[in-house]
Formats: structure tokens, sequence, C-alpha cells
């Protein structure tokens, strides 16, 4: 299992986000990026792919478009309908992998937000998941995706982590409106590209103190940019532009991906 398919995770995964993400870069314009691609190639269907708690989901129903949603985590998939409900917005949910997952229809954009094609850990689950996709896209439809490649600087360091060795990351209020302390460990394997950890949760009491703790593990996978592009060819993708993050500036270590499936001749 992996950090987010666990139900504590997910029920709290809106309230630790803000608090970890604060002050990053890549991450701004996120929702304002895939509503502009959503405008311009969305007029057919839109796939959201690893929709986590639906940070994306809810406000592409909420613009009119016709959305179909899925996640591996199951609890992320039903906080992603709650929202719904409560909204009285409608999308077709369901929980599945996006290497295998199979649905009746064919959409004009396809997107993979934030880290979610970073949990593929092998070339061969990347490929997978790209040529099921392109499945599920009309002829010229659109897949964005992003993620890291690998940054020696920092993989050096995790490359001599001690494992359970944590490092303080943040705290934030869960969904229960008690105080909880995030802390991890990463140790990078340079020939997989590869990190794999663990997050630490603790609660703590009014004074401070831990009153419970959660262990939770992580892995993604660093993918160079030329590696990717020569992966996207392979399944049959042109690109289209890739940027360093949602705010269009040019790529040069976090790569938004936005590509084409190409046309038969």
């Amino acid at each position: 299992m992996d950090l987010h398919d666990y139900a504590d995770v997910a029920m709290n995964y809106d309230f630790y986000l803000p608090a970890l993400s604060s002050g990053e870069q890549h991450l701004g314009g996120f929702e304002a990026f895939h509503l502009a691609l959503a405008e311009e190639y969305g007029g057919k269907g839109i796939l959201d792919v690893a929709c986590g708690t639906g940070a994306l989901t809810v406000p592409l129903a909420k613009a009119g478009y016709d959305v179909a949603a899925f996640d591996l985590s199951a609890p992320m998939v039903e906080i992603t309908a709650e929202k719904l409900r409560r909204e009285n917005l409608k999308a077709e949910l369901f929980a599945a992998n996006m290497t295998d997952f199979k649905i009746p229809r064919a959409f004009s954009l396809a997107i993979v937000a934030r880290g979610g094609f970073m949990h593929l850990l092998t070339a061969a689950e990347q490929r997978r998941a790209l040529m099921n996709i392109k499945e599920h896209l009309v002829d010229g439809g659109v897949l964005t995706l992003s993620h890291f490649q690998p940054y020696p600087v920092i993989q050096a360091v995790q490359m001599k982590s001690v494992p359970d060795e944590y490092n303080f990351r943040a705290e934030y209020t869960n969904g229960d409106g008690a105080r909880e302390r995030i802390s991890d460990f990463g140790v990078y394997d340079h020939i997989a590209q590869v990190m794999r950890g663990k997050w630490k949760f603790e609660t703590l009491d009014g004074g401070g103190n831990v009153v419970s703790t959660r262990i939770r593990p992580i892995a993604i996978r660093h993918t160079y940019r030329q590696e990717m592009e020569y992966l996207l060819e392979l399944c049959g993708y042109e690109v289209i532009d890739v940027y360093n993050n949602y705010r269009y500036e040019p790529a040069r270590d976090y790569f938004v991906w936005v590509v084409k499936k190409r046309q038969l001749t």
C-alpha cells in the first residue's frame, strides 16, 4: 500500500496539503491552468486520472464539464463524491489503477495532476498507463501530466538517509480539530530512480505532547525530461508544450506536459 491508500490520510489530505505545499512555486496557478485546458480541449469530456480528493473534479464539474474521475484510493474517491453531493454536482466516479482501468467511452482531455504519475514506479508501469489513457482519448485528444526529474543535490542527501530517521515537515489541524505533526524520511535508489520512505503523523494534545502516532509508506519515481520525451513518443503522443509549473514558465526541473494523441494517417 502507498500513503494515499489509507483512509486516515485521505480524510486529512485537504487539511495537511496546504501546510506541506506552502511556498511550493510549482503548484501556483494549478486550478486556473487546468480550467484553461478544459476550455480549449475539454468539449468532448474530461478524464480526471488520480483525482485524489477532487481538487480538479469539483471545479471542472462546477464549470459545467462532462467529467469522469478515478483514483486508486477508494477513500479519496468517496471524499470527492461527498464534495460533489454537497454542491449538487455530478461526475462519473470510480476506483481504479491508471494502468488498467477500462470504461466504454473516450475523452477529448485527460488530466493526471500534481504527482499522480510519479506513483508509477517503473518505466513499464508508466508505459502501460500512457497506452491505457491513450485508448480512452479521441483522435487528437490531449493529455496533461506532471513530474519531477532526478535532482542530484537532494538525492545525494537521500541516498545517505538512515531509515526511520525522520525530519519534521509541517504542523496542521486535522479533520477532527486536533493538531498533528508530520515528519518523513526518504531513501533514494538512483538506479530505479525511486524514492521510498515513510511519513509519520503524530497527534498532539493541548500541551503539545504526542498522544498517537501513525506511520504510512510512500514511494515515487523521478523521470528525466529526455526519458519522458521518448516514452511519450513511443506511446503515440506528440508534445504540444512543456512547462516548469502551472504558470507556463519554461521547463527546468518540474515538468508539466501537454501532449496530444497522435492521429493515424
